[in-house]
């Protein structure tokens, strides 16, 4: 059964979101953010207690899953544990993956999982009307301006048209 309302996250979501300065107003949307248990020690900035205390929940993977990891690991050497974690719940759950990783984001594509980044996230909290365009801007260019690795184009286009 799909779980199109889930979304299993890696880290470096979080960290884009705290450059963006808006964290708390992604909780506003109407969707389960889960990050695999192994993520939690990598959460130092965003602070793990923060987001979980915002909404975010630890998913632990399956026993049956743990195998499954360890050749991902090794077919997959570029991703961290956590980042196919990420993965292996998403596709347990069918769930949506959110990441900013262009391996995690292709590997997620070939095996049919539904998979998203921060401008699909700035999309909704727009759309949901959790901020207004202005504000999405301004959280882009802080992003941006603090080495998030974001299709330039994408994001041209994104700050155009908030502008109007």
């Amino acid at each position: 059964m799909a779980s199109p309302s889930v979304l299993v996250t890696d880290t470096n979501i979080w960290i884009d979101l705290e450059n963006g300065s808006i964290l708390r107003e992604v909780f506003g949307l109407p969707y389960q953010f889960l990050a695999p248990d192994f993520a939690i020690h990598e959460l130092v900035r965003p602070k793990w207690q923060m987001l979980q205390a915002l909404g975010l929940r630890s998913q632990e993977l399956e026993p049956a899953l743990i195998q499954e990891l360890a050749l991902l690991s090794a077919a997959n050497r570029a991703l961290s544990a956590t980042d196919l974690a990420a993965f292996l719940i998403a596709k347990s759950l069918d769930a949506t993956l959110l990441t900013g990783d262009w391996r995690l984001n292709d590997l997620a594509t070939k095996n049919s999982i539904r998979v998203h980044g921060v401008l699909w996230l700035l999309d909704e909290i727009l759309r949901f009307g959790v901020i207004t365009p202005e504000q999405a801007a301004k959280a882009l260019n802080q992003m941006l301006s603090q080495g998030a690795r974001l299709p330039q184009d994408e994001c041209r286009k994104r700050l155009a048209s908030w502008a109007k």
